[in-house]
């Protein structure tokens, strides 16, 4: 997860505020994630050079405060700072604000987000989704499928939050995988496709809970006939994650297509192993593939990551 503190202070003796005006500064230590990370998945790094959306709403509703005036405002990193691009925004005087971001910014969403919508469901509690259609599941490095984060921080006021300030903590709501070879691998082995058929690539994903305790859970998930496919040798390439659609998806079948080599002569076929799935929004899963010229076994241990 990515944590952006949003530090809102109040500058009696800025030329552009009064002393009824609280204006909000935005200042960072963003969350390292736990592994390194492929270009196409979003970290702090990603995050200073790109920017991210941010609106200010009316605490418990779905409308975007007037007074703050932060309506999908792009949000960008300046030498030392967050900044507003359209400049400066101020606290409302009273009531409270809850605040939802998302990257990347509006604009350069990735194709299958199709929907970013902030609706309120409860008591009333914020429940921002979006519509993920056609991941893609057909994947090689080079495709360079973009991820998608976000984060909610909710009932925040001048009072309170005007000095020590807000902080944003980024959520993934995907899941991502990566495949390795064992070290105990014969050279001759070259990996040409991994396999792991029926896997979700449409799906609705509600962010549930603000904060550090937000989580993504994920529903009406459909669109399962293709599987996961990954070709290419850059497969079990060090920095080679693939994006995944979380689920429980019980038992599955890996399989791999591989060259093996003996003397001058190549011989193709494919090797399976059992494998069961139960990826969770966040997480990293790397599996590593030990494999012989008519054997493949899967090691799992250790290979779970808070992403």
């Amino acid at each position: 997860m990515l944590a952006v503190p949003a530090l809102l202070t109040a500058c009696s003796n800025d030329n552009e505020s009064t002393p009824e005006q609280s204006e909000i500064r935005l200042k960072s230590d963003v969350w390292k994630m736990m592994e390194g990370t492929r270009a196409t998945t979003i970290d702090d790094t990603y995050l200073q050079d790109h920017g991210f959306s941010c609106t200010a709403y009316t605490a418990g509703t779905t409308t975007a405060n007037t007074d703050a005036n932060i309506i999908g405002r792009t949000v960008s990193w300046s030498d030392t700072k967050w900044v507003f691009d359209d400049g400066s925004h101020y606290w409302p005087t009273s009531g409270n604000l809850d605040f939802f971001a998302y990257a990347p910014q509006v604009g350069s969403l990735p194709s299958y987000v199709s929907a970013v919508t902030y609706a309120v469901d409860g008591t009333p509690a914020a429940a921002p989704y979006f519509t993920c259609k056609d991941l893609p599941l057909s994947l090689s490095p080079a495709d360079g499928t973009q991820e998608f984060v976000w984060a909610l921080t909710t009932g925040q006021n001048r009072a309170d939050h005007g000095v020590s300030g807000v902080t944003m903590i980024f959520k993934h709501p995907f899941a991502r995988v990566k495949f390795k070879l064992s070290t105990s691998n014969n050279s001759n082995v070259t990996v040409n496709s991994i396999t792991i058929p029926a896997i979700y690539c449409d799906g609705t994903c509600t962010l549930t809970g603000t904060g550090n305790t937000a989580t993504s859970a994920w529903s009406n998930l459909s669109d399962n006939d293709e599987g996961l496919e990954i070709t290419g040798s850059p497969a079990t390439s060090d920095d080679a994650f693939y994006l995944v659609i979380p689920n429980d998806y019980g038992s599955k079948t890996l399989s791999v297509a591989i060259t093996w080599k003996e003397w001058d002569v190549e011989y193709n076929q494919t090797l399976t192993a059992p494998l069961t799935i139960d990826w969770a929004a966040g997480y990293s899963y790397t599996y590593s593939l030990s494999i012989t010229k008519n054997d493949l076994r899967v090691n799992i241990e250790k290979f779970t990551e808070q992403w």
